[in-house]
């Protein structure tokens, strides 16, 4: 881009002033000598006083006016002077910023061109000039006009030339466009502008192309992979809503061929008892225990199940008065292991106030069951707040166990045999969902042979939002 500069005068002091006085004040001194001395050469005696005082007057006003012509011609090229060294500035700073213009327009990556009212080319970047070779076969030029530089592709023209006339008429906008050659398509964000003229109306203008093929085509894959997840998400949803009503129903329908192993099994018990040898009754009691198993196995999956259909709302709750519901609950486990449970002070959070005390139930059942033999139960339910959320811990004194060998809160996964201890796998499961869906995590420190520490996070109750539910 070239900016206009004129090339200043050289105003250095030539005492212009001066010269033209002495010029002034020479000629008329010469005049008034010259009249006198006519005067004199027809008078054969030397001029009288009258004579001499017209001679003084005359030398005065030249002399006067002398001056005053002095005064005016210094104050004009004092002014002269003063406006020299403003428009040798003004060039000055005018060479640097098209300089700064200059250097800006090559090193630039988007192309920049400006046009006339003529729509004739009036200044390009060498990007411009390079984009325009590989796309339009055309060799830009100052002057060109767009009519030649889209003659191979009138569609282009069509379209630049609607925008032109937006840019004509004062407007400003910008464009996403694109172009085709090849069979590849290439994406260009255009900004349009006009330049005004002297009279204030747009005397031309300018565009700036930016290559955003790339942007276009991430925000392309963005936009799909977002689609394809969106489309997953729901998949998986409506699957594991299926699953869910599945397992809900075979788990009821599951109920009555189990009812009916058990009552045969009762009745083979009552009616047969006195003719069965020692081995069938072991059958008897397989069968038997087979069957209460599997009704402990249906009732847990039935409560896992109704755990993740729960529509409850999250609330301010006490989960003092959740543990200690928790605690009634689990009464007859604690009087009969003789287990001394210690329930420190413990906040309100928000929650589900019946998925809260399932929660504080699982793990306090846990902590009674999985004790050392000949030992009384030792259980320790506990709260501390870190940061933005409570940190809740329910630690004993049981057998423990190593938590690397595997994943206790996984379904169904069990560490001892149902023989040592009864229980199918699902509580700490449960535990995993409900911390989950209150907006907490869950995990568990354990040393075998020296009791565990289950921990769980809790947001506060001042976060509660006016209708949060459960997800």
């Amino acid at each position: 881009m070239i900016v206009s500069r004129h090339s200043p005068k050289d105003f250095t002091p030539l005492k212009v002033s001066w010269r033209i006085t002495g010029i002034y004040a020479a000629v008329g001194l010469s005049w008034i000598f010259l009249s006198s001395l006519a005067v004199w050469m027809n008078v054969p005696e030397p001029p009288g006083m009258a004579s001499l005082l017209e001679v003084a007057k005359g030398c005065a006003f030249v002399l006067v006016t002398a001056l005053m012509l002095l005064v005016l011609l210094r104050r004009w090229e004092k002014e002269l002077d003063r406006r020299g060294a403003a428009l040798a500035e003004s060039n000055r700073e005018l060479t640097e910023v098209n300089t700064r213009l200059s250097g800006i327009m090559r090193g630039s990556h988007d192309l920049i061109a400006a046009w006339d009212r003529n729509r004739r080319l009036t200044a390009f970047n060498p990007r411009y000039q390079a984009v325009c070779w590989n796309f339009f076969e055309r060799d830009v030029r100052i002057g060109m006009s767009i009519e030649e530089l889209f003659v191979h592709v009138p569609d282009r023209y069509r379209l630049f030339a609607e925008c032109w006339d937006r840019t004509l008429a004062g407007e400003s906008f910008v464009q996403l466009q694109s172009l085709t050659t090849d069979g590849d398509t290439a994406w260009f964000e255009t900004s349009y502008g006009s330049l005004p003229g002297p009279d204030g109306r747009p005397a031309g203008g300018f565009h700036i192309v930016r290559d955003v093929t790339d942007r276009v085509r991430t925000e392309e894959d963005r936009r799909s992979h977002a689609e394809k997840l969106a489309k997953a998400v729901e998949t998986l949803t409506e699957a594991n809503s299926e699953l869910e009503r599945f397992a809900y129903v075979a788990s009821h329908d599951l109920q009555e061929p189990l009812r009916t192993v058990a009552c045969f099994a009762q009745m083979i018990e009552r009616d047969y008892a006195q003719v069965l040898d020692d081995r069938g009754r072991q059958y008897l009691d397989l069968v038997t225990g087979g069957a209460i198993r599997m009704h402990h196995l249906i009732n847990d999956l039935l409560a896992y199940s109704r755990t993740t259909r729960n529509e409850g709302r999250i609330e301010p709750v006490s989960a003092e008065s959740a543990c200690h519901s928790a605690l009634n609950n689990l009464r007859e486990a604690i009087d009969s292991s003789g287990a001394e449970i210690t329930v420190g002070p413990l906040p309100d959070v928000a929650a589900d106030s019946v998925l809260l005390i399932q929660v504080f139930q699982n793990l306090i059942g846990n902590a009674v069951k999985y004790r050392k033999e000949g030992i009384a139960p030792r259980v320790r339910v506990a709260a501390e707040r870190q940061d933005r959320q409570w940190v809740f811990s329910v630690s004993d004194n049981g057998i423990g166990f190593d938590p690397a060998e595997q994943d206790v809160f996984e379904l169904f996964r069990r560490l001892h045999p149902y023989s040592s201890y009864a229980g199918t796998g699902v509580g700490l499961a449960i535990c995993k969902r409900i911390v989950s869906r209150l907006g907490g995590h869950i995990w568990v420190e354990s040393v075998p042979g020296e009791g565990s520490s289950f921990r769980f996070t809790l947001p506060l109750a001042e976060q509660l939002q006016p209708a949060d539910t459960l997800p």
